[in-house]
């Protein structure tokens, strides 16, 4: 997979991500690894959506034999939150390393260290914090706002003239 196709794929999950309750947990400390182009210290992150397994496997194609066993990594698109311009972008996540979720929000430390130079990859840690629980209350609508009439409908002709 070329990096244009890498960053559409990131881009198009990041516009149709939905948010997913997390389970209540504590801030966590682990390590990811991202690219070079991508990596921005001290700046939240909030996680947008998991990659499937499919996708997560042709993603990683690119990297033939930089991850031992492809099975127990996790890829998730991220989007940065820096101004208007929020980039998004994949992070690879050994699953015993750090625990990421749809809706987390996590902090690159400003210390990071080379995986592999020619491709570009960085192992960084990162602080996560869980993304607040949904009530599963529904809303209900408010009983003092007035409900809406067609009054002024009943007082145009059918060319829209006022009578």
């Amino acid at each position: 997979m070329k990096k244009g196709t890498l960053a559409a794929t990131a881009l198009a999950v990041g516009a149709g991500a939905a948010t997913a309750t997390a389970s209540a947990q504590e801030d966590e400390d682990g390590e990811i690894v991202i690219t070079g182009d991508n990596y921005h210290p001290n700046v939240q992150f909030r996680v947008l959506s998991e990659f499937t397994t499919a996708t997560r496997d042709e993603i990683m194609e690119d990297y033939e034999d930089e991850f031992d066993d492809v099975g127990d990594w996790d890829a998730y698109a991220v989007r940065f939150e820096i101004g208007t311009a929020e980039p998004t972008a994949i992070v690879y996540v050994d699953e015993d390393e750090a625990d990421l979720n749809p809706g987390d929000t996590a902090t690159m430390t400003d210390t990071a260290s080379v995986r592999n130079a020619e491709l570009n990859l960085l192992e960084v840690d990162v602080t996560a914090e869980p993304a607040p629980e949904d009530d599963d209350e529904e809303i209900e609508p408010d009983d003092d706002e007035p409900e809406d009439e067609d009054d002024e409908d009943d007082e145009n002709d059918e060319n829209g003239v006022i009578n």
